[in-house]
């Protein structure tokens, strides 16, 4: 796929719906520092539940296979792909609902529109604390 097309793609994102609460502090979470640098799909598939969403900013919900397919374009379409967590935080009042901003870089493998964004994404843990039930909404807070 044209990396500028991704980039695109990405530009519903810019609508701010993720930015974590005013009463939110860092936290850590191993579980997403393991999803977050995960590549193989039958690992990330383990740390999600079964009826895992994928949210959009105006609460479209998307499944397993939807995530999967976003992967694989995703991997298809950048070299070097990669997501650094820059910070993790909760509110105290709901500690399951996490926001994660990360820094996401790829370069394009046809050379043109590399991948440079900056984005906070809602994570929702499934009690316990050991899978992820929902990711998104996200927002594209910056990019380059």
């Amino acid at each position: 796929m044209d990396p500028r097309r991704v980039i695109e793609s990405l530009a519903w994102m810019e609508t701010v719906v993720a930015i974590p609460p005013s009463s939110a502090v860092p936290v850590e979470c191993e579980l997403i520092h393991r999803l977050y640098s995960t590549r193989e799909w039958e690992a990330t598939r383990a740390m999600l539940t079964d009826d895992f969403a994928l949210v959009g900013p105006n609460g479209a919900r998307a499944g397993l296979d939807e995530l999967r397919r976003t992967n694989e374009l995703m991997a298809g379409t950048y070299e070097d792909l990669q997501a650094e967590i820059e910070t993790i935080v909760a509110d105290p009042d709901h500690p399951w609902v996490l926001f994660v901003r990360d820094h996401s870089r790829g370069r394009a493998k046809d050379g043109s529109g590399n991948l440079d964004v900056r984005a906070w994404s809602r994570v929702v843990l499934a009690p316990g604390g050991e899978q992820v039930r929902e990711i998104g909404p996200t927002s594209v807070i910056g990019g380059a």
